[in-house]
């Protein structure tokens, strides 16, 4: 989940959680991806997209959609060497 916050104010109550839609799209075409590419493990994917949540207002019931723009990065590696890329990209940052 992403947290976020909602309106001009920074408040706890003010505070919302998204989905990462964006991410869905990865997974759906990460065969896709890997022949078109010619990639091989490991690599990663990036996309950016926007996502829409319904907002309620239960005092003055209005219904109004809110648009978030959400960017998502999956890096895929071999089973069992996440300890060495995590490794990797703690020295990298």
């Amino acid at each position: 989940m992403f947290k976020t916050l909602v309106g001009p104010v920074e408040d706890d109550a003010n505070v919302a959680y998204l989905r990462p839609e964006t991410a869905q799209g990865i997974f759906v075409n990460f065969l896709n991806v890997l022949s078109v590419s010619r990639q091989k493990v490991p690599f990663g994917i990036a996309q950016i997209g926007k996502a829409f949540r319904n907002e309620i207002n239960p005092r003055n019931f209005t219904f109004r959609s809110r648009e978030f723009e959400q960017m998502e990065l999956e890096f895929f590696i071999k089973p069992g060497t996440d300890a060495d890329w995590h490794q990797r990209w703690v020295e990298n940052a």
